[in-house]
């Protein structure tokens, strides 16, 4: 007796699978083993099953745009508007540099493509250069999230140049498609439609979803058995798809967009539904989707083909050049060896340019072996690119135990240095008066001189992790100079003391952090008057508690929830800072590598924490 559900149940249990035959081999991607697996029970070796499964083919699709819905939702488009660098040095515009990476990268390609038409290995030479235009966020992001390098700036102009390449390359192959289709023809301007409702609903959402009432209403239908948040996702992602397919554009583009549109319309209060959108994708539809792949997967066409042998290794080639050449722009801000490594993993390709192939080999410009040979590049990039990225950075120099950065010889500057010893942190002063210099050496603290300038002294300083930057002369103007300094330092957090509020307003630009006394003294009485226990707390050094803000960085950590870690008694999590989000915790928030997370304790359990968290 047949069941049509029997081949969705071997692929249902092969994905269950195939992560815990991979838990030995931490750096092989988990959707390498899927497609692999594919290839094991479809009709390259075992044939137990075929691409032309009815049930299989409509949840591979669904798990296809699922997967570009999910790739949309990951993007932070504040990237594009970044209008200084964040690098090491004063270099190029982040923007200016991610686009020069992707015309260069375009123009390789090309030549490529060209060349390889010429060889007679392509017919296309327009959607190879395309299909090697490619990259896979999908990789460069946890990737640079696992080294806790994803908000420097580094991190930030890989994850931009990745951004960029994913969705050009994306909206290119959907006008290539067409022109293909219809010509050049009127209907070509239809896909530009598509950006008008992203446009109306990010401001209709903007307008209406954030009000108090609706937001309530929400969020009472966000659980239990309403999930209005989860059937509000899949509905705009549907939308996005038929709309798509009726303006004759790719379903790529579509679901991309639908992605973009919930990313901009959601707020840290929707962490929530991330993580229901990650378990539904990656726990069902994506890895149907990569096993259909690698069942549909033609090992004979690559086997019985010379010319697929001779293209693979061109192809491979190509792959790891194209990205490598094109990165060297990146010398403009850092160092030869973040340079290569930046190229090195923007090479690794995935699900992007597996989607451009499937698209290619449908419109008949790629064969069976070719198309093979690319889902071959997939898996080989996505593999060795994290490779050879992590250990490029493994041999830069370690960092120093992390410190405190003050500037300025003020008695609040040298208070709040003591202060912060008491509370165990280690505190060096930047200063470029050597006379100065001198004075706080003779006080007790240490002392980083210069007589070039504040970004010299920032610059002569070892390699090392600055958890806190502080600003506190008298005068807003050589405070404005440092914090300027700081960010080009790409230190994250940065303090100053400012005298006077009209000056605010230039703090703020850079993202700084400012006490102004003629405003917040009466803050700072209110919250002695509110809650004194709590002030207390957050102030004294005598006592056997303290509050510190901890780094997630273990990565057998990462994803548990707080309610299954054991805990040191006497300890109370307040607050986990992740990026730009600030979440008030509850036992089933699961923490995250580079989670910032604020705890209240003992100093001895604090300190087992700490351990625990930064193994």
């Amino acid at each position: 007796m047949e069941t049509r559900f029997l081949p969705l149940l071997l692929v249902v249990f092969l994905a269950m699978i195939v992560p815990f035959v991979l838990a030995r081999f931490r750096r092989i991607p988990v959707v390498v083993g899927e497609i692999a697996a594919g290839i094991i029970i479809g009709p390259s070796v075992l044939g137990w099953l075929h691409g032309d499964e009815a049930t299989l083919q409509l949840l591979s699709e669904i798990g296809f745009a699922f997967l570009m819905f999910l790739s949309g939702l990951e993007i932070d488009f504040t990237l594009f508007f970044a209008t200084t660098p964040r690098g090491k040095k004063n270099g190029a515009n982040p923007l200016w540099l991610a686009m020069g990476s992707f015309a260069i990268t375009l123009v390789l390609s090309a030549l490529i493509g060209f060349g390889l038409v010429g060889l007679d290995f392509v017919r296309d030479p327009w959607m190879m250069t395309l299909i090697l235009s490619t990259t896979s966020l999908g990789i460069v992001v946890p990737v640079l999230k696992e080294r806790q390098i994803s908000t420097t700036g580094y991190g930030q102009i890989l994850l931009l140049t990745s951004l960029l390449a994913d969705f050009l390359t994306m909206f290119m192959i959907t006008v290539y498609v067409a022109i293909r289709s219809t010509g050049l023809s009127f209907e070509i301007l239809l896909i530009g439609v598509l950006f008008i409702p992203v446009v109306l609903l990010y401001q209709l959402g903007i307008r209406h979803l954030r009000r108090p009432s609706i937001r309530r209403l929400v969020e009472e239908l966000a659980g239990a058995t309403s999930q209005i948040k989860v059937r509000g996702a899949f509905a705009l992602m549907v939308a996005f798809v038929v709309l798509a397919e009726l303006l004759g554009a790719e379903l790529i583009l579509g679901a991309f967009l639908a992605g973009v549109v919930a990313s901009m319309l959601s707020g840290p209060e929707d962490e929530s539904l991330r993580h229901k959108l990650d378990a539904i994708g990656f726990g069902f539809f994506v890895p149907l989707f990569f096993v259909f792949v690698g069942i549909q997967f033609d090992l004979t066409a690559v086997l019985t083909n010379p010319s697929a042998w001779l293209l693979l290794p061109v192809l491979f080639v190509a792959a790891f050049a194209v990205k490598l050449i094109a990165s060297l722009v990146f010398k403009l801000s850092y160092s030869w060896r973040e340079t290569l490594a930046g190229g090195t993993l923007l090479s690794a390709r995935l699900s992007l340019i597996i989607a451009a192939s499937a698209i290619g080999l449908r419109m008949g410009v790629i064969s069976e072996a070719v198309n093979a040979d690319i889902i071959l590049i997939a898996a080989l990039t996505a593999t060795f690119a994290p490779l050879f990225f992590n250990l490029l950075l493994s041999e830069m120099p370690v960092k120093q135990q992390a410190q405190m950065l003050v500037y300025g010889t003020t008695d609040l500057a040298f208070q709040v240095a003591r202060d912060l010893n008491a509370h165990g942190e280690k505190v060096c002063f930047i200063e470029t008066d050597l006379g100065e210099a001198q004075r706080i050496r003779e006080m007790g603290f240490s002392v980083s001189h210069a007589s070039g300038g504040l970004v010299d002294c920032l610059n002569g300083l070892p390699a090392m992790q600055v958890n806190a930057f502080l600003a506190l002369n008298d005068n807003p103007e050589p405070n404005l100079e440092a914090c300027r300094a700081a960010r080009a330092r790409d230190i994250q957090h940065v303090l100053a003391f400012v005298s006077d509020p009209i000056r605010l307003s230039d703090f703020r630009v850079l993202g700084v952090q400012t006490l102004t006394p003629s405003l917040h003294r009466s803050s700072l009485l209110a919250l002695m008057a509110r809650n004194p226990a709590i002030f207390s707390l957050l102030t004294s050094t005598e006592d056997e508690r303290d509050l510190r803000e901890l780094a997630m960085l273990n990565r057998d950590v990462d994803g548990k929830r707080l309610i299954d870690l054991q805990f040191p008694p006497g300890l109370l999590v307040l607050a986990i800072r992740r990026g730009d989000e600030l979440i008030v915790p509850h036992g089933t928030t699961r923490l995250s590598l580079g989670d910032r997370v604020t705890i209240l304790g003992e100093h001895d359990a604090l300190q087992a924490m700490q351990d625990r968290l930064g193994a």
